[in-house]
């Protein structure tokens, strides 16, 4: 009985093989894994740029408040300057 069941399995498979059945799952199973893949690589890449975001968000807030600071610091100097 064994053999016989044996030998429908290897019928089926060479069927498949020889209709294309086979070689078309293979393929898709491989598409389906190189997709996978390149999400997790779009995943890896923005949770690398996360940090990067912050750093030259925080960045541009210091050089605001700076740049505020000299225009405070040059209505200051105008304004002394503009009393004597």
């Amino acid at each position: 009985m064994n053999k016989l069941l044996d030998f429908g399995r290897k019928a089926l498979f060479y069927v498949r093989v020889l209709s294309g059945y086979e070689e078309r799952r293979i393929r898709s199973y491989r598409l389906q894994l190189e997709q996978r893949v390149q999400q997790a690589q779009a995943r890896k890449a923005a949770i690398n740029k996360e940090p990067e975001k912050i750093i030259l968000s925080e960045v541009r807030r210091m050089v605001e408040e700076m740049q505020n600071l000299n225009k405070k610091l040059e209505e200051t100097v105008s304004c002394i300057l503009g009393k004597i």
